[in-house]
């Protein structure tokens, strides 16, 4: 799905289950996460490449619109946000692009982690769509599916267009083998996209 090489594990979806106000917290830090990974893109490289100021500052917004959403089921649930947590995916993800980062564009390998990182979310929006056993929630992640769907889509893009298509998606491809090397390594946790 979206470039993925490797599907998560169906026991996320049972771990998950069991603790939704968790996943929950989680998801409303990684909206605030994408949010602000957004904004530092447009901060870092707006200046080299202007045509993705006004999709990424977009894309920001509805981020930080998805976190409200969370957020408030959140608060209908009776819970709070908790702390956010370390995010040892995007960690991991970002240590394995260095691999050979004298070799790559900073700005290719952002656009593209960024790819990968929604990719993960909708796949795993999809298992929570169609496998919790809140129908609120299903129908909403199913929501949310789309929106991640097409954020992948806008980060493959924008590598595209400024390093080329074949660069890009080879350097996708490579980025992916790494990605799923760690989404079948990394521990189940209640992060929603690794």
């Amino acid at each position: 799905m979206l470039g993925l090489l490797a599907p998560t594990d169906r026991e996320w979806l049972l771990a998950v289950e069991g603790d939704l106000d968790r996943l929950l917290s989680d998801h409303a830090h990684c909206e605030l996460k994408a949010a602000h990974s957004a904004l530092s893109l447009v901060g870092r490289h707006g200046g080299e490449m202007p045509e993705m100021v006004a999709p990424l500052v977009a894309l920001a917004h509805e981020e930080t619109e998805h976190f409200r959403e969370v957020e408030e089921k959140l608060r209908a649930r009776g819970r709070t946000l908790g702390m956010p947590a370390t995010d040892g995916y995007v960690v991991a993800l970002r240590k394995v692009a260095r691999e050979d980062a004298d070799e790559v564009p900073a700005l290719l390998d952002r656009l593209l982690i960024s790819a990968l990182i929604e990719a993960r979310s909708c796949e795993r929006f999809k298992l929570l769509a169609e496998g919790l056993g809140d129908g609120t929630l299903r129908l909403f992640y199913r929501d949310l599916m789309a929106s991640e769907a097409t954020h992948y889509r806008l980060f493959a893009r924008l590598a595209e267009q400024r390093f080329g298509e074949s660069d890009a998606r080879a350097r996708l491809r490579t980025l992916a083998e790494r990605e799923a090397r760690l989404a079948t390594s990394l521990p189940l946790g209640p992060t929603v996209h690794g």
